[in-house]
């Protein structure tokens, strides 16, 4: 109910203040280095870090970050995904010593399980990328002027699971 709404959000997610702020963000450098070519998978740890595409917070669709529109977009729909962790919409599911998966809520986003691709405009169908992933070794060529900023992806989740 708050995705346009950064005051509701803010009441509703306090921790933003802890997290949102410029001194929090010096810790975001350590992810962004490391998931900077897309072969390393982002710090859960860091689970206010974006890596490359910037803060997890407000957890709202408002981004300041727009060096470009597809770098904004990808910050935007790894937000959403968090909001859904924390609204208890998206449950985490693994199993314990290769046991049948059990799902249980997690409010916190676990970055290392997702990887997200490019559908359209132009469609990146070749490489799937974890969350953090600059965007600049990618998005060149994948942006239609015509069309806008109006862009899909499509997200994939890690299930360490075993079925018997």
């Amino acid at each position: 109910p708050y995705w346009d709404d950064d005051e509701l959000a803010f009441i509703l997610n306090p921790e933003a203040a802890l997290f949102g702020n410029p001194i929090a963000q010096l810790s975001c450098v350590v992810e962004s280095v490391k998931t900077s070519l897309g072969n390393s998978l982002p710090l859960d740890a860091l689970f206010w870090c974006l890596g490359s595409q910037g803060s997890a917070y407000p957890l709202t669709g408002t981004t300041g970050y727009r060096d470009t529109p597809l770098q904004a977009a990808t910050l935007i729909s790894e937000r959403l995904n968090y909001k859904l962790h924390r609204q208890g919409i998206v449950w985490e599911s693994l199993g314990t010593d290769g046991a049948i998966c059990y799902q249980h809520p997690m409010p916190i986003l676990p970055k290392s399980r997702y990887r997200y691709q490019l559908s359209n405009v132009v469609s990146d169908a070749r490489n799937c990328y974890p969350y953090g992933t600059t965007t600049a070794i990618w998005e060149s060529g994948h942006d239609n002027p015509v069309t806008g900023d109006n862009f899909g992806f499509v997200k994939f989740r890690k299930r360490n699971c075993v079925f018997l």
